[in-house]
């Protein structure tokens, strides 16, 4: 009868190390995984992911028979000392039961789960489904029971997926080495882009190359070889609105015929875009026509800037240069004295991915040097020092009223 009795003893202690790692495997199942079971492993990967959708049924199941193997297991073991050794041993037997759960029932289970979280759900989906039918009614009285705490307690919001928390699984798979450290900022440039306004990201018009409609076609021709650029909008004379754009081979097939042509009669038609249509839609238009520049229009419909494919692309893949350019510096460089030198064009998120900031700011300000201007509400001239809770300021160079570069001092 003892034998009988150990052996139904060891039965429920194999049960609750079983319930205890089947848990610890479906609770450890990321959102990615459950959407790649469910379209790759067959019926038990979409059986996997039908019971991953219901949490509150998948884990009241499996604490109920958790539970009771080791409620089970309790109660024998003290019948067994008992009528074995008496009352005097039940404390001891106790003591030794626990120790025994908690190594082989609880963390060694778990461990072991974590590491082969997809076979063990994979395994036990049809047995934890078959004991949710077992155990629907008791199911549903405790889920009514703790639903209703959970929702006096804890309010009605649901925890959901959000891009910082992707974020953050494509960072700790940099740490592990899954994936490198350029893929992780492709990953986040990508996702990022989906906020981004082309005005964020285009050519200022201060700094445009452009031409003037009624120029000549060898006129034009000369300007494009000696700035380096392959296309450029067509402006009128006021130097406000957009009659068109030109590419360096519509001039050179036009040199041929009629060198002494304004370009006007070459140039093709602007593909004009409001500064805050977003950079991912943009993008999406140029790929699917001919085009590989887009005229960037201010509130009044006048230039803004504009926006090409490369810009694009470098928001994504990061800076690229031609033959004619070098590379450029990082917009964000640490100095000597402990501070840190930025551009006036170093956007938010660079500021953000360097210093760890978050800077407030208006929806139309896009750079640190916007949002010093912002802060100043004038003109600033280099050597003007602004101080704010996040740090000191210190405005070094001003071109065409824009900042270029300035020095900041964590404060």
């Amino acid at each position: 009868m003892t034998a009988w009795l150990l052996a139904f003893l060891i039965l429920l202690i194999l049960a609750s190390a079983l319930f205890s790692s089947v848990e610890t495997a479906f609770t450890s199942l990321t959102p990615g995984q459950i959407s790649a079971m469910s379209e790759n492993r067959g019926k038990r990967g979409r059986l996997v992911k039908n019971m991953t959708d219901r949490p509150d049924i998948l884990l009241t199941t499996l604490l109920i028979g958790n539970n009771l193997a080791n409620i089970g297991a309790s109660a024998l073991t003290t019948s067994m000392t008992i009528r074995l050794f008496g009352n005097t041993y039940v404390a001891a037997a106790t003591g030794i039961l626990t120790l025994l759960v908690l190594i082989f029932c609880e963390v060694t289970p778990k461990q072991i789960a974590l590491k082969t979280a997809e076979k063990l759900t994979l395994r036990s989906v049809r047995a934890v489904r078959f004991l949710s039918w077992i155990f629907r009614p008791v199911i549903r009285i405790v889920t009514a029971i703790s639903g209703t705490l959970t929702r006096m307690i804890a309010g009605k919001e649901t925890p959901k997926l959000t891009l910082e928390f992707l974020l953050h699984h494509v960072k700790a798979a940099e740490n592990e080495g899954v994936v490198e450290s350029f893929e992780k900022e492709m990953v986040r440039n990508v996702f990022r882009i989906n906020d981004t306004p082309v005005e964020a990201i285009m050519t200022h018009r201060t700094d445009l190359f452009s031409l003037v409609e009624d120029m000549s076609v060898s006129e034009a021709m000369d300007r494009f070889v000696e700035s380096g650029h392959s296309r450029a909008p067509v402006l009128k004379k006021d130097g406000e609105h957009v009659t068109g754009s030109i590419a360096l081979t519509d001039l050179a097939g036009a040199m041929k015929k009629t060198p002494g042509a304004m370009i006007k009669t070459i140039a093709s038609a602007p593909y004009l875009v409001p500064g805050t249509m977003k950079a991912h839609e943009l993008y999406f238009r140029l790929k699917k026509e001919p085009i590989h520049l887009a005229v960037v229009l201010d509130e009044y419909g006048g230039l803004d800037g504009i926006v090409t494919r490369e810009d694009i692309m470098e928001e994504i893949f990061g800076e690229l240069y031609d033959e004619r350019e070098s590379g450029g510096d990082d917009p964000i460089i640490p100095d000597e004295s402990g501070g840190w030198i930025m551009q006036g064009d170093a956007d938010f998120y660079d500021i953000a991915d360097t210093l760890g900031l978050n800077l407030e700011h208006d929806s139309r300000t896009h750079t640190i040097g916007g949002y010093l201007l912002e802060k100043l509400e004038r003109i600033p001239t280099p050597g003007t020092v602004l101080t704010c809770s996040e740090g000191r300021y210190t405005v070094l160079e001003v071109k065409k009223k824009r900042i270029v570069s300035l020095k900041f001092e964590p404060a």
